[in-house]
């Protein structure tokens, strides 16, 4: 639990939303789910983490209930208002949580938009079609997806926490250099894990890539020092917005948001110390764009080429809530400058506006040629 009181069951915290939240009261959704204990009275072990932490915040229930307010007054339908509520509290608080947090920076720049909007084979690179987070309604209308972007803190901390627990009572730590490359990562979580475990606790110590695996003897303060090189994160996944590319619409504007939480793996990309956060999410967003022009391998049935073109923007939310952390951008927007469905001048200056100096924009124009 980061600030407020402890929140320990999935009933405890829809009752502080129901508070706070006519329409979450109105749903009455503890008659059609049961409880789930995140911590228990004495435990050290969380079941779900985030939803704990996320949990015992008055700022965050306050922002999660007036998003859910606010998207009830949009017409977004009982059903899957109640979804929404249910996927944060239980199974899915991670995506869940990310997905309201773009939603609620729509809302606070008053969009027109729709939420989960299906869409066919036709409108995407999915031959199966699919459900896609929102719709946009700008001079055009603007396709767009939700992702949490915590992606190597958070696959770090589920391998440090899996390991602690199974070192216990010692400490894992993660040192050195965080810049890896995300499969890597889902590796350490699935067939490269036993070997890890092992030879951590044969070595006490365990190098895998860039990062070092140390186990430490119990202390009541543990202390570890970790590099990150921004361009060298951004270059090591530059591919990463092709984990989701058949979602990219053929032949509407699409925007990936991504959205960052320093308590859901986005803590070094929360603060922008040294322009930490705007070298990363410019160098990433710029090699998303334009790295991979003149690659014709084939990913969804098109080349990663083509793919490259048929992503017009990317978004990075700050969603964290609380006392005045941002300083400066709260959100970056890069616009890809070889798009082929671009959005229009009238409805970038729709977009952007209303944010003032919170949202900081870069259309690469200098840089595409």
């Amino acid at each position: 639990m980061i600030e407020g009181r402890f929140v320990r069951t999935h009933f405890e915290w829809l009752d502080i939303l129901a508070s706070k939240s006519a329409i979450v009261s109105r749903l009455d959704i503890k008659r059609s789910v049961s409880d789930e204990i995140y911590r228990a009275m004495g435990d050290k072990i969380t079941s779900n983490i985030d939803a704990f932490n996320l949990a015992g915040s008055e700022s965050h229930n306050v922002a999660i209930a007036q998003t859910i307010e606010n998207l009830a007054k949009k017409g977004v339908s009982d059903g899957t208002l109640r979804k929404l509520v249910v996927d944060l509290t239980s199974r899915n608080t991670y995506g869940t949580f990310s997905e309201m947090s773009a939603y609620a920076f729509l809302l606070k720049g008053d969009h027109d938009f729709e939420v989960q909007v299906p869409v066919t084979g036709i409108d995407i690179l999915n031959p199966n079609g699919a459900n896609l987070d929102g719709l946009l309604k700008l001079s055009t209308d603007v396709l767009f997806d939700i992702k949490a972007f915590g992606f190597h803190g958070y696959l770090i901390r589920l391998i440090v926490d899996r390991l602690t627990a199974d070192c216990a009572p010692e400490f894992v730590a993660a040192e050195e250099s965080w810049d890896v490359p995300i499969p890597f990562l889902f590796n350490l979580l699935s067939a490269g894990y036993t070997g890890l475990r092992q030879e951590l606790k044969s070595k006490r110590f365990a190098q895998r890539g860039a990062v070092r695996f140390v186990l430490k003897s119990p202390a009541r303060v543990q202390v570890s020092a970790i590099t990150l090189d921004p361009y060298r994160l951004a270059k090591v996944n530059a591919d990463y917005a092709f984990r989701y590319a058949k979602q990219f619409a053929r032949s509407k504007p699409f925007f990936l948001f991504f959205v960052i939480h320093p308590w859901t793996g986005g803590g070094l990309l929360h603060v922008n110390f040294a322009g930490m956060v705007d070298k990363f999410t410019r160098a990433f967003a710029r090699r998303t764009f334009m790295q991979f022009r003149d690659d014709q391998s084939v990913i969804f049935g098109v080349t990663k080429s083509e793919a490259s073109e048929l992503l017009s923007g990317i978004v990075f939310v700050n969603a964290f809530e609380g006392e005045n952390d941002h300083r400066g951008a709260r959100y970056r927007c890069f616009l890809n400058p070889f798009a082929k469905n671009k959005i229009s001048s009238w409805s970038r200056r729709r977009l952007i506006e209303p944010y003032g100096y919170e949202l900081m924009v870069d259309d690469f124009e200098d840089d595409a040629y």
